[in-house]
């Protein structure tokens, strides 16, 4: 399995991990605007001629909180579906049996 995360028009991989219960312990860092509205977190599963997805996560960046170091993560539930109005999304629905633990914080520019 491997992740992607989607923030304005930026996109970032994980590599694939194998196992029911795969860890990435990777960083991402992002110059973002700060009127963007929120970012996607894809899980996806690697097939022999192409990829499935298990679940996606919309978080808003309203939400996210400034952080000087790592956190302990929260867990957060993967759904099937994204909510949209037009192009832009809003939310997730149809939650899956899949989760994903994040620490996901605002860092101030050095």
């Amino acid at each position: 399995t491997y992740v992607v995360l989607k923030v304005q028009n930026l996109k970032s991989t994980t590599i694939d991990r194998r196992g029911s219960e795969p860890c990435w312990e990777q960083d991402f860092m992002f110059e973002i605007c700060a009127e963007g509205k929120g970012f996607i977190i894809e899980l996806w599963k690697k097939g022999l001629l192409w990829d499935s997805i298990l679940g996606v996560l919309w978080i808003p960046l309203a939400t996210v909180e400034h952080a000087t170091d790592e956190g302990a993560g929260t867990w957060w539930t993967l759904h099937s579906e994204l909510i949209r109005n037009g192009s832009e999304v809003q939310g997730t629905k149809t939650p899956t049996s899949h989760e994903i633990l994040l620490d996901v914080h605002f860092a101030l520019p050095f």
